[in-house]
């Protein structure tokens, strides 16, 4: 099918624009329909890590660092922005068009990179911040587990992730292809496509310089650390009293967690990267060959879907204390309820016919405040009682 890519549209301004639609069939189905339901999934698990893992960064006596909390809740708020850029994507992959404004196709296409850098960057920093607590002296880890501190490098890394995207903002745009030109109907069929089409030097040092920087440092920043604190660990081990079974629970769970990320890590980023370099020397002309790079591209969404998962399962002290969270709400709309129920009956004997003398009600009401006081009480005595675990590992994810 003949198209015309000069940069002179002139010729088909005043002519009747046909929008090309590509039928919802053949491989796009599949495509679309894996796209579709990655992006359910992502969105759901990434709201159910929100819910557990946000009413835990400002309640006190939290075992887990506030700055682990804040990155997985960084990373999961990311990773739902990167959910909504891939809503547009689905959206041109049913209709085989772009839909939007060349603003909207901007603002994809720097949702789409930033979770390139930022998504391994955090975790990048979550097992800086593991190593910190564990391995360093006491104050370098209690610095390491602040809130504060870790906006503070949440802030360093953004404002180095948007330098290194200037090429997007610079060189992002929506192409409009003149297709099928009918000179007698002065008819022309356009299809419209949302992409990133760098000069060649630019697009070879921003995909090397990002390759180096998202997929290389962390990497190695991220075995290197998590390798590091089970040897720590061994070490520790043979000069302190800590318990056989618990060290050997802390180191299981710590190599877990390194085989997990790894392994994730690389089936979902280096596909990825070595497809960007492998465009500049093969054309992707073939359907296979765009099938293939469409599920390459996909493998980067399901990393989204992944890593807030794995942080939140893996560390025990996230799922104990959004336990403790839930049971205590729980208890006092229990408490108020019980409260409200007894109010109204006490409410109803005092209607005419059926009031109360005074001295009742106050009896009454004082054995509610009594009751209220010592449940409370006992609540407070249990959030005082030690913990059974012999080994704190709240901060290993």
């Amino acid at each position: 099918m003949p198209m015309d890519f000069t940069e002179d549209k002139s010729e088909y301004e005043h002519w009747t624009h046909i929008e090309r639609r590509i039928p919802f069939q053949g491989y796009r189905t599949y495509v679309a329909s894996t796209y579709i339901g990655f992006n359910v999934v992502g969105f759901a698990i990434n709201a159910w890590v929100l819910y557990v893992v946000a009413p835990l960064l400002f309640a006190p006596a939290i075992k887990v660092p506030k700055s682990i909390l804040f990155y997985i809740f960084a990373l999961c708020v990311g990773d739902l922005m990167t959910m909504i850029a891939m809503l547009l994507l689905v959206i041109e992959l049913l209709f085989g068009t772009w839909q939007f404004s060349s603003m909207v196709c901007t603002s994809y296409l720097i949702f789409d990179s930033m979770n390139k850098f930022m998504a391994p960057m955090i975790v990048f920093l979550i097992s800086r911040t593991c190593y910190s607590t564990v391995c360093l002296d006491k104050t370098k880890g209690e610095k390491a587990a602040t809130l504060k501190y870790a906006v503070i490098q949440f802030c360093i890394a953004l404002a180095f992730v948007m330098i290194l995207l200037w090429p997007v903002f610079a060189y992002s745009q929506v192409f409009t292809f003149y297709m099928s030109p009918n000179s007698t109907a002065q008819e022309v069929t356009v299809m419209r496509k949302c992409g990133f089409f760098p000069p060649p030097e630019i697009e070879f040092w921003f995909n090397l310089i990002a390759c180096i920087t998202s997929y290389a440092v962390p990497l190695f920043g991220i075995i290197y650390w998590y390798v590091s604190v089970p040897f720590f660990l061994k070490r520790r081990a043979l000069t302190t009293l800590v318990a056989s079974s618990s060290m050997d629970a802390a180191l299981r769970k710590v190599i877990t967690t390194v085989l997990l990320l790894t392994v994730i890590y690389v089936l979902c980023w280096t596909p990825y990267w070595v497809s960007m370099f492998a465009n500049r020397i093969w054309t992707m002309e073939k359907k296979s060959i765009i099938i293939i790079s469409y599920f390459i591209h996909l493998l980067p969404y399901i990393s989204c879907v992944a890593y807030p998962l794995i942080f939140t399962l893996l560390n025990r002290g996230i799922r104990s204390a959004h336990a403790k969270i839930v049971a205590d709400q729980r208890r006092r709309f229990r408490s108020l309820t019980d409260e409200a129920s007894s109010q109204i009956r006490t409410a109803i004997r005092t209607i005419p016919g059926t009031k109360m003398k005074k001295n009742e009600f106050l009896t009454r009401t004082e054995e509610i405040s009594s009751d209220k006081a010592a449940s409370e009480a006992i609540s407070e005595f249990r959030d005082t009682l030690p913990s059974q675990t012999s080994f704190p590992d709240e901060t290993l994810l």
